[in-house]
């Protein structure tokens, strides 16, 4: 759990730099050390002012609004907001680049929120939770390549499928730690992870690259 995202961060770096996303590795390690900072920052916060503890409310709808609010709204504004903010690259690239500063921000945030806010670590949150955060980053890294810079319809056209599909993903770990902590059956929980797994590790990373080969082949018919 502890070396999940820094490995994953550096293979990410090393192995990827070279594709559409990235234009050199320096750029990842940056946003990656972004996010690091993000995610101490969030996670000291927290430990200051919120109760670590996490008590069951027992209401489904309650207690995933609560996860949310704590594991999804706020990390997600207090990453891309700044983001947004000061640089000054279109929006295509901050979103196909924000990949790398989640990769930080959950490498401090994920073991934290783990070891504080739960008194039995499970091999659900061992394990399995890592496993579905890491999944969103790698489906966040495909769905937003689909995200590219163009004067034509396309691009906005991708990007109008892309957004909704990352955020329908940012929700789901979320959802399924929610029926894991309130004691729903185990089919239900790991059948939403066998199926978040394979969106993530295989039809989107399919998506990308026949989404890539595409534009690839579109690109000299248009000139």
């Amino acid at each position: 759990m502890l070396i999940l995202f820094p490995a994953a961060a550096l293979f990410f770096t090393n192995g990827f730099s070279r594709d559409v996303l990235f234009p050199n590795k320096h750029t990842a390690c940056f946003l990656s050390f972004w996010g690091l900072v993000l995610g101490a920052l969030y996670c000291t916060c927290d430990w200051i002012f919120f109760l670590p503890v996490h008590f069951a409310v027992y209401n489904y709808v309650k207690e995933f609004l609560s996860l949310c609010i704590a594991e999804v709204i706020i990390p997600f504004l207090l990453c891309f907001i700044p983001f947004v903010i000061f640089f000054r690259e279109s929006l295509a690239y901050k979103l196909r680049t924000f990949t790398y500063i989640l990769f930080g921000f959950y490498t401090i945030q994920l073991p934290y929120f783990i070891i504080q806010r739960y008194t039995t670590l499970s091999l659900f949150l061992l394990l399995i939770r890592p496993v579905l955060q890491f999944a969103l980053c790698v489906a966040a890294y495909n769905i937003f390549s689909l995200v590219k810079p163009a004067a034509s319809g396309k691009g906005t056209a991708k990007t109008i499928i892309a957004i909704p599909l990352f955020l329908f993903m940012y929700f789901i770990p979320t959802f399924i730690e929610t029926a894991w902590f309130l004691g729903a059956d185990a089919q239900i929980w790991v059948t939403l992870s066998i199926v978040y797994l394979f969106l993530s590790f295989v039809a989107f990373p399919i998506l990308a690259r026949s989404a890539t080969k595409a534009s690839e082949t579109a690109e000299p018919s248009e000139m």
